[in-house]
């Protein structure tokens, strides 16, 4: 089988994405089939030689723009194409569409609309859109959600019955992602790992930390994006300095949750949560936002404690909680650990990924099913 995976991403870390493309590409060739990736750059060194060890071709989508006469001829030439990160109208999803008789594989990773944020569309826009959602998915063999929530939002939207949308959880790689000794420094240090944009809703998890009871408490804010510098600026405004430090974009995640006692996701939007699969496998007590996909990877009270979006007060009375009772921060720590192992190790997604690949590979897609005779006994054929 061939195989194309494109993504709207440039793999310019070693996050559990680029480890999930890895992995992926490594189990691929494990089963014998053929695989080329396709994205943006810039390309991480080591990402690309791992791809480059494994004999995998890496090429910049954005080619395809260039010539899609030439673009559509390549991808007529793959069994299937895994697509990531894309809108389900972008051009390359068009593009891919159009490169009959490939199988199309739709990956939907997104958390849809953030909470309090953004107009809904009026009535007409709406049936648009949602006529054009389902001429979208004529030449969809099947879409996966990575969390039940993706999934069930996916079936509604584009009218999917339940043979075409499944779940495929997130990976992270637990042995990359793993307690370290017991950390014993004061005072305590609580981390969160995000894009740094309005939707993270790191502004909130700043302002709790303003209200909380436990003042010694520092927090540590790693990642990048356009609201750094308002962050630092919040952050100064709420007279937080020498408790807040922003790190800005790091390679080095697993030291960085190692250190951590807390980690805290106050997103307004998830689909699922990598950053907090990651805490999850290093042992860390979750605090998080009450939406999306989050719910099926923190269990309230027993893996993490889930408060609702927007709210600054519960996120600092979740916090003050586990630094009041440190029996409940290492037991939730050690369920959470438990449970990452159990649901999301990476190499148990990218195996979910391949079987889906090899089951469309042998399964007519949905054209051909709508047009074929149907056998005696009025069974749709397979």
């Amino acid at each position: 089988m061939r195989i194309a995976l494109l993504m709207n991403l440039a793999p310019r870390k070693l996050g559990s994405f680029e480890g999930w493309l890895v992995e992926f590409c490594r189990e691929a060739r494990r089963r014998g089939h053929t695989l080329d990736v396709l994205g943006k750059r810039p390309v991480h060194p080591e990402f690309a030689r791992s791809l480059g060890e494994m004999g995998v071709e890496w090429d910049e989508i954005d080619e395809l723009e260039l010539d899609p006469v030439e673009a559509l001829a390549r991808l007529r030439g793959y069994d299937i194409l895994h697509l990531n990160m894309f809108a389900p109208r972008s051009f390359v999803a068009l593009l891919a569409y159009a490169a009959w008789p490939a199988r199309v594989l739709f990956v939907d990773r997104t958390g849809g609309q953030p909470v309090g944020l953004g107009p809904q569309p009026g009535a007409l826009r709406a049936l648009l859109s949602k006529t054009a959602d389902r001429l979208t998915m004529v030449r969809v063999n099947a879409l996966a959600g990575v969390s039940d929530f993706v999934r069930d939002r996916n079936r509604a939207r584009f009218s999917l019955d339940e043979r075409r949308a499944r779940t495929i959880y997130n990976g992270v790689d637990t042995r990359r992602f793993s307690p370290g000794p017991a950390r014993q420094a004061a005072p305590a240090l609580v981390l969160t790992i995000a894009h740094l944009i309005p939707e993270k809703g790191v502004d909130y998890l700043l302002h709790a930390f303003a209200q909380m009871r436990h003042r010694e408490a520092r927090l540590r804010i790693a990642g990048d994006g356009p609201q750094a510098s308002h962050l630092a600026q919040l952050a100064a405004e709420l007279g937080l300095e020498g408790r807040v430090d922003l790190v800005g974009l790091t390679n080095d995640v697993p030291a960085l949750l190692k250190e951590a006692d807390i980690y805290v996701h106050p997103t307004l939007a998830e689909a699922f949560g990598l950053a907090i699969a990651e805490a999850m496998a290093t042992g860390l007590p979750v605090v998080a936002s009450r939406l999306g996909g989050i719910p099926e990877l923190v269990e309230d009270g027993v893996s993490g404690l889930l408060v609702e979006p927007r709210d600054s007060k519960a996120i600092a009375r979740a916090i003050d909680l586990l630094l009041d009772v440190p029996e409940l921060r290492m037991r939730l720590g050690r369920n959470a650990r438990t449970r990452a192992v159990e649901r999301f190790d990476v190499r148990g997604c990218a195996r979910a990924h391949l079987l889906w690949c090899e089951e469309h590979h042998r399964r007519r897609g949905p054209l051909a099913a709508l047009f074929a005779s149907r056998p005696a006994g009025g069974e749709a054929g397979p």
